[in-house]
């Protein structure tokens, strides 16, 4: 069964933003990373989770029952502290299983949407939650420990802005959710290891393929990337920013994609520019910018904006974007898997080989899967299904 993205029901609905609240500063005795809380939500035997996945044919992937967990963790957001949650799914009988995150696509935030797809609120039905349901309990009854994290703005921090598709922020609480839930793992008699593989889809796969970057280059004491899968990650901002902007007088159904993201990069990098001068409307919060007034970007961006970003004088927004690309300038140590339907309506699949070329330049080890005529949401089965075959040997 195929189904078209949450974000398909951007235009059916426009809700008040919700106020984004006040940090409290990090308690040092619980600090970040730290597990606050864990609590068992239910179990699912083999057979229940392959009825649950519907989006393919789950029986030769549903090997182990699984139970999953809610489980809470201390964080970092906007300078201050925050707890925030995520899903934890184990296989039972499994004595050491493998750690892998799932980090999951664009979730609008809407109160209707948030409550069916938010992770840690998942209560084992089909209504809903298709990415845990088919990435999440596809890895952990293969035989993984299965990390989703929330991200803030969903759950338990419903209430505060999302940093989306800035990886600089979003890492922040997804590594520090890897943190808290290997510490779950090590109460539960886990031996502590550092290996661990990373997944995700859309907005989730550049956060998977940033995580491998910075984990590696600030938490190689504490993890080792062992692989990385990303299917439809938006890896190249930079490119993907230009190529909706240079057609600024055309409707583009993904502008609010950019809008979004560039709201995003200004409120939570250094640059903070005051939004009047970005956007031809009153955008005071997110969805302001998330449900923009008109899909063709002239109409909802100054033109002296769209300018500086085409042609590259807009320095502090220019190096951002460059800075929150990842699609280049490092060498992944560990394997790197990407995944991209060739027809992608969305995140175009010029993200997929411009990584696939800049990471190979710099001597790593990628391959790329192609799916003709794939969309953005048409190839899950073929994205769990191939990174379940390329992670077994790897385990």
């Amino acid at each position: 069964m195929k189904h078209r993205p949450v974000f398909s029901t951007l235009f059916l609905s426009f809700l008040l933003a919700v106020s984004c609240g006040k940090q409290d500063p990090l308690v040092p005795s619980q600090g970040r990373g730290s597990l606050v809380e864990s609590v068992q939500l239910g179990t699912l035997t083999k057979a229940q989770v392959a009825e649950l996945i519907t989006d393919f044919s789950a029986q030769n992937v549903a090997r182990y029952d699984v139970t999953y967990h809610a489980i809470t963790y201390r964080t970092e957001y906007d300078g201050g502290g925050v707890e925030s949650k995520g899903l934890l799914i184990l296989p039972t009988g499994v004595a050491a299983p493998p750690l892998l995150a799932y980090f999951h696509g664009t979730l609008l935030p809407l109160p209707s949407l948030m409550k069916k797809e938010t992770p840690s609120l998942f209560a084992g039905s089909a209504d809903g939650f298709r990415e845990v349901r088919t990435m999440g309990l596809g890895f952990a009854s293969a035989g993984y420990a299965v990390f989703l994290p929330d991200y803030i703005g969903y759950g338990l921090t419903e209430k505060k802005e999302h940093p989306y598709i800035y990886y600089p922020e979003m890492f922040k609480s997804n590594v520090d959710g890897l943190l808290a839930a290997r510490e779950f793992l090590t109460k539960q008699g886990v031996p502590a290891n550092k290996r661990l593989f990373l997944t995700g889809w859309s907005q989730g796969g550049g956060a998977c393929l940033s995580a491998h970057k910075y984990i590696q280059e600030s938490y190689a004491d504490r993890f080792e990337v062992v692989a990385s899968s990303s299917l439809a990650a938006p890896s190249n901002v930079t490119r993907l920013v230009n190529t909706v902007l240079e057609k600024e007088k055309e409707a583009q159904g993904i502008l609010f994609v950019v809008s979004w993201a560039l709201y995003s990069i200004n409120r939570f990098s250094a640059i903070k520019r005051p939004t009047d001068q970005i956007w031809t409307y009153p955008v005071p919060n997110q969805m302001a910018a998330v449900l923009p007034l008109s899909n063709v970007p002239d109409q909802i961006l100054r033109g002296a904006f769209i300018r500086g970003i085409r042609t590259g004088t807009d320095r502090a927004f220019a190096d951002e974007l460059k800075r929150n690309s990842v699609h280049e300038g490092w060498k992944p140590v560990g394997r790197v898997f990407l995944h991209h339907g060739d027809d992608d309506s969305v995140v175009p699949y010029f993200n997929s080989v411009d990584a696939l070329n800049g990471l190979k330049a710099q001597g790593g080890d990628v391959t790329l899967y192609t799916y003709p005529g794939g969309d953005h949401d048409t190839e899950l089965d073929n994205f769990v299904l191939t990174t379940l075959n390329d992670f077994e040997p790897l385990k």
